[in-house]
């Protein structure tokens, strides 16, 4: 699996670099303007950045019979499918270390951080990255990466469907529809990550359907 995971960052390896460009520019903006208010959605991109980009590299791969070549390998198809979700774990965590970034620069120049506010960022931009990487894979998968942009857009607005109908069910815990609230971030985190898994299941059952040309 070691060497699948390799392949799958190294085909992605120009998205990670303008990624990491991207999220060190951000993480300087709030010094620069001095707006603590834009914390949250600051956390929630530069999360989000490293695997927005998935879709254009699934492409490639698509496009290069890479796909198709994989199977003459001696690995199960659970195997491929598990590579693929254990990158996009990876470039998850590479966005929340980014965003640590953020924070200690607020640190160190002395900008103060609401703590709520990072909670928010936290929880809204796992949510966003974890639902949306879960939501896409498997319509990518079954349909091709034709149109990966339009399925990692549609993916993104649906993880923040999830976010917004988990604040409604919790309103009357947290005294209101406040997506701000730290449980909605933590129930919000919790529920993507059960559908993170839930889809990787429903991913392997596709694969072993799916005949590649």
């Amino acid at each position: 699996m070691r060497g699948l995971i390799r392949n799958n960052l190294y085909s992605m390896a120009s998205n990670i670099r303008l990624s990491l460009i991207m999220a060190a520019f951000l993480a300087l903006v709030p010094l620069v303007l001095k707006e603590t208010s834009m914390i949250p959605m600051i956390f929630a991109v530069q999360i989000f950045l490293f695997v927005a980009n998935t879709g254009a590299s699934l492409r490639v791969d698509e496009t290069s019979k890479w796909n198709k070549f994989e199977l003459t390998l001696p690995i199960r198809r659970r195997t491929v499918i598990g590579a693929k979700y254990v990158s996009f774990s990876l470039l998850i965590l590479l966005g929340v270390l980014m965003s640590l970034l953020t924070l200690a620069l607020a640190y160190v120049t002395g900008v103060q951080l609401d703590s709520q506010l990072v909670m928010y960022g936290y929880g809204f931009g796992l949510t966003l990255s974890i639902a949306s990487v879960a939501l896409m894979y498997p319509i990518m998968l079954k349909m091709g990466t034709e149109k990966n942009e339009l399925v990692v857009f549609l993916s993104g607005f649906g993880a923040v469907g999830i976010m917004l109908i988990l604040a409604v069910i919790l309103s009357p815990v947290t005294g209101g529809m406040q997506l701000r609230h730290p449980l909605v971030g933590m129930v919000s985190t919790c529920t993507s990550t059960i559908l993170f898994a839930v889809s990787y299941f429903v991913s392997v059952r596709i694969h072993q359907r799916k005949e590649f040309k």
